[in-house]
């Protein structure tokens, strides 16, 4: 090929290069393409054309063709972060790691591919690993970086992921997380989920409604649409929802769920999470709306976006919905399934167990978890609900069984003197009225706390102690641990009130020393003391009446007349009383028909008991000369009308004398 040739060659590669340019500044990456392939065809080894296309086909986000193309056309050592961020948006973050970990130490590309090992294993909840390189490149990097501030907001994020985990966090991780006017809202918003997952709830609520303001005034800076910024502010929203779900400020939360659900402007995974957390907020209401939220939000499609922690509360929740809608053999198989899924769930064992109990069977419910937790002996949620189970059946020692069982079967012994645990044992075993077993279960737990007195758990220990010796009546006793605690702290105002009480039953001088330490109460005018130190809650007195108050109670209560009993004109006590006094006198025995009336009384229909006739009402002749009147007791009520008979008959009030006469003739 002649020099000629080759200059003109390159002129059209510089003019196809400057053609990429202005197309990939204007965004046109499909127009970029065309230049690009007409520099390969060029030049089929041209390697700022081969990164070019790679490129394009990233932001076209065609990331199977852009691996395909890099794989055939560039050496396996280069390009690597290029194939790298190609796996990673493919989702095979195991390539990823292996990747990064094989090409370790290359000059050019060492940050990107840290970067990039940081998110895979982000991914792959190797929350850990991915601390750790982000902490790393954080030690590397000058705080007045660009760079900086995006690589801090990968670190907060991974640390919110590992404490919502459950993991324990390295203390060397604990930066400080200063979030000022001038961070971004993306370092806010994580800064507020850390706090979250510490359970430091209304400073995440301030942090993500900061995180609200820095997102719409720099998106709106930027040129952003109105739909975009809606689509960055719902994952905002939906978090600041979540803390008010966690505050108790249910309604507040629901509303803040529906209108992101409504604007439909949120992402798939973030409309996912906001259904399922309005599922919860709703419980049992609208159960058919929020089965439908579910299904959408379990999805096969999310199944990459989602971590294993949020699909695994999505499904438990939807059998929880099947139980809810009483599909109580959808929500068995369910359960069931998941077990084999999530084996070390003990909430599915609970769900089991619950589906007898929603049926009216608590005896099964107790005898299923009975079995679970001897199984599990060391599950925490399969024991309390065995013992809540019990001590709604009233059975108090089996209670008792439980929980002792399963304090036994921890092997931590910090864990079985925590606080709530003690606390229950002593309540249960008051409750059964063991008194001598509530002194010891306190006094070894107390005995296990003076070791650290400092801890907050070992201080509420002692104080539970201290305070059951003082209802106990041992007050020297008590008076020795709240000194204890006193010493450990001395601006304790609780234990410093409980040694003065203690100190008050056995020696006043003592008492006297330490109330001095006390802090002073600064009251109103309005505040009456001696109505607040005679109506002490809890303590009923009694004051003994004066004798004036006596008397003037007495002349103002009124005293009832007793009256003399209504009694006949003509009553002699020694007759006994007529037994039907009490019925009309057409009913009595001893009536007499007059008139008309006797004649109509007289006649009736056949087969009907006629008093005098010779037959009896049975048919039968009367036989020895019996009186008709003397008849069998069931005669005698056919031939009188009952009273309800009598009350359905129209009154006869003059009504003989307005009927019509029959005409003579």
């Amino acid at each position: 090929m002649s020099t000629r040739e080759d200059a003109s060659k390159e002129a059209t590669i510089v003019q196809l290069f400057s053609e990429i340019d202005r197309s990939t500044n204007q965004g046109d990456y499909n127009k970029a393409l065309k230049s690009i392939n007409k520099i390969l065809k060029l030049n089929a080894q041209d390697f700022d054309a081969i990164h070019c296309k790679a490129i394009s086909l990233i932001r076209l986000e065609k990331y199977q063709d852009a691996l395909e193309f890099l794989t055939s056309n560039v050496p396996e050592d280069k390009l690597i972060a290029v194939k790298s961020y190609c796996l990673y948006r493919l989702n095979q973050w195991n390539e990823v790691l292996n990747l990064c970990k094989k090409y370790k130490g290359i000059e050019n590309e060492e940050m990107g591919l840290r970067h990039l090992e940081a998110q895979a294993a982000y991914r792959m909840e190797e929350f850990s690993d991915a601390l750790e390189i982000y902490y790393n490149i954080l030690q590397k990097k000058d705080k007045k970086d660009d760079s900086y501030n995006d690589i801090l907001t990968n670190f907060i994020a991974v640390k919110s992921a590992l404490l919502f985990s459950g993991d324990q966090l390295n203390e060397k991780y604990t930066l400080a997380d200063n979030v000022s006017s001038n961070s971004t809202f993306e370092l806010a918003y994580n800064t507020a989920c850390s706090m979250i997952a510490q359970g430091l709830l209304k400073q995440a609520e301030n942090l993500l409604k900061t995180a609200k303001i820095i997102c719409r005034k720099s998106l709106s800076q930027e040129d952003y649409s109105e739909k975009e910024i809606e689509q960055e502010l719902a994952t905002i929203i939906i978090q600041l929802a979540y803390v008010y779900q966690l505050q108790g400020r249910t309604n507040e939360a629901i509303d803040l769920y529906q209108s992101v659900i409504k604007s439909k402007a949120a992402d798939m995974t973030v409309l996912a999470i906001a259904s399922n957390n309005l599922v919860v907020a709703r419980k049992e209401n609208d159960v058919f709306d929020s089965a439908r939220k579910l299904r959408a939000a379990s999805a096969k499609t999310l199944e990459t976006k989602l971590f294993k922690v949020q699909r695994q509360a999505i499904a438990i929740n939807e059998a929880l919905l099947s139980l809810y809608m009483h599909k109580y053999s959808v929500c068995q198989d369910t359960a069931r399934k998941l077990l084999q899924i999530y084996p070390k769930n003990d909430y599915l064992y609970v769900l089991l167990s619950s589906i007898p109990y929603r049926q009216k069977k608590p005896t099964k419910a107790v005898q299923e978890l009975q079995e679970y937790a001897q199984a599990k002996p060391t599950s925490l949620p399969i024991n309390f609900a065995l013992i809540q189970l019990q001590l709604l059946q009233t059975n108090i020692q089996g209670s008792i069984t439980t929980l002792e069982k399963y304090l036994e079967s921890l092997e931590d012994e910090s864990a079985r003197y925590q606080p709530a645990l003690v606390g229950l044992l002593v309540w249960l075993y008051e409750k059964s009225g063991q008194s001598d077993k509530s002194v010891h279960v306190l006094e070894k737990a107390g005995s296990y706390s003076k070791s650290d007195v400092t801890s907050v758990q070992s201080s509420s220990i002692l104080k539970q102690t201290a305070a059951f010796k003082l209802k106990a009546g041992r007050f020297s006793e008590a008076a020795q641990d709240y000194e204890q605690l006193v010493k450990a702290n001395p601006e304790d105002s609780q234990a410093l009130a409980g040694l003065i009480i203690a100190y008050s039953q056995y020696d006043v001088s003592l008492a006297e020393k330490y109330e001095s330490s006390l802090a002073t109460i600064k009251h109103s005018k309005n505040i009456d003391v001696d109505f607040l130190e005679k109506n002490i809650p809890g303590v009923k007195r009694y004051k003994k009446p004066d004798a004036k108050s006596d008397n003037m109670g007495k002349s103002s209560v009124k005293k009832r007349r007793k009256r003399k009993p209504l009694l006949p004109k003509n009553f002699d006590p020694n007759v006994p009383p007529d037994p039907e006094r009490w019925l009309p006198k057409r009913e009595r025995s001893s009536y007499k028909v007059k008139g008309k009336r006797k004649q109509q009384l007289m006649k009736g229909s056949q087969g009907v008991a006629v008093a005098g006739g010779g037959i009896g009402g049975t048919g039968s002749a009367n036989i020895a000369g019996k009186s008709p009147n003397a008849g069998s007791p069931q005669q005698n009520v056919v031939n009188q009308p009952n009273q309800q008979e009598l009350q359905s008959k129209p009154k006869s009030g003059g009504g003989d004398k307005n009927r019509k006469k029959k005409k003579k003739g």
